[in-house]
């Protein structure tokens, strides 16, 4: 595969998670209710600890968790048209990312109120932020957004 053809794959990709990411932003923060959540229980999706952690995260999380999907979604959108603004708005989102992963992990120990599978799914996302940094640096250093 040739290079533009591996941007393009890649910058779709990134703009899907983005996508995803805002939408399951705004599904989670916005639209479900506690019976959602009851039944994720129920139905054993999830474990009743983590609804409750759901239900408990002070509004300045679900503010900067909003502002990395918004920048998230902003840095593929960049990568889409080949603006050098894809390059801060992924810094802007790793940067918040970072501190909700580290209010999530360190502060309020999520981790024992969710599934192993669950814990690598969200360190498997952050890596991804750190690629996308990356690879919009990558591309802003050789040309290809301007």
């Amino acid at each position: 595969m040739n290079k533009l053809a591996t941007y393009w794959l890649v910058t779709g990709l990134l703009l899907l998670w983005g996508c995803a990411y805002a939408g399951l932003v705004f599904f989670t923060f916005w639209l479900s209710t506690p019976d959602h959540w009851a039944t994720l229980v129920s139905e054993g999706r999830i474990l009743p600890g983590y609804a409750v952690y759901i239900s408990e995260i002070p509004s300045w999380v679900v503010l900067i968790t909003a502002i990395a999907a918004i920048t998230r979604l902003f840095g593929a959108i960049s990568l889409l048209v080949r603006s050098s603004w894809a390059l801060p708005f992924y810094a802007i989102s790793l940067g918040f990312v970072s501190v909700i992963m580290f209010r999530g992990f360190v502060l309020a120990d999520v981790a024992s109120v969710i599934r192993g599978s669950q814990v690598l799914l969200e360190f498997v996302f952050l890596s991804i932020s750190v690629f996308a940094v990356w690879y919009s640096k990558k591309h802003l250093d050789n040309g290809t957004l301007k």
